[in-house]
């Protein structure tokens, strides 16, 4: 019996290899550190203070029949956290939500489901410092100061912007506090799901 035809579109459709997999892997850097965490010189802290756009830890405790109290408590008090989606970038510059959550206490935000490798990120930090992780096409658009990221490679495919909410010079009426309020609100639009974390600072009256 004659096998069916297919349509053109069929045939397309069948053949259709999506672009992402055609390129190379983006470049990777695995390193392993072995210490331990009651060392001076341990630098557990460092790598998870430095890595900013990390949203998971995973402990790996072998032959351990009881988890240590020092580590139930500091999973206890990582607090409460929320996931706000579709949030514009821009918001998190705004004078409002500088004056209400960046300088009144300590706020940590993160990109959800992004891809650190591929896709565009960003962090707010408690120090007040927005960090953004994002391809050359999209630094070029937003035209903030940055440099090229580390895992870049030789080609300078990523780029590292940093904005310092807390600085004096970033005051609502400032040039540069409108230079970046209009880069990620209209220049280059972005948008993103975001775990949110926030520790306002109390204050008690006597």
């Amino acid at each position: 019996s004659a096998s069916p035809r297919r349509t053109a579109g069929e045939v397309g459709c069948s053949m259709f290899v999506p672009l992402r997999w055609l390129r190379e892997p983006p470049r990777h850097l695995l390193v392993c550190e072995r210490g331990h965490v009651r060392h001076e010189r341990s630098r557990h802290a460092t790598c998870v203070r430095d890595h900013v756009f990390n949203c998971r830890v995973t402990f790996l405790i072998p032959e351990c029949r009881k988890v240590p109290e020092t580590l139930k408590s500091a999973v206890a008090d990582l607090g409460e956290y929320y996931l706000v989606k579709n949030l514009p970038l821009y918001e998190l510059v705004t004078e409002e939500f500088i004056n209400t959550f960046v300088k009144k206490g300590s706020c940590y935000a993160l990109t959800y489901n992004t891809r650190i490798d591929e896709d565009n990120t960003a962090a707010l930090l408690p120090t007040g410092k927005l960090i953004l992780s994002v391809d050359k096409d999209t630094y070029e658009e937003l035209g903030l100061q940055g440099h090229p990221s580390r895992y870049s490679g030789k080609k300078q495919m990523r780029y590292i912007s940093t904005v310092d909410l807390t600085e004096a010079t970033f005051g609502p009426e400032s040039k540069k506090h409108k230079r970046v309020i209009w880069a990620l609100k209209e220049k280059k639009p972005l948008e993103f799901d975001f775990l949110l974390a926030l520790q306002p600072t109390v204050t008690f009256s006597t």
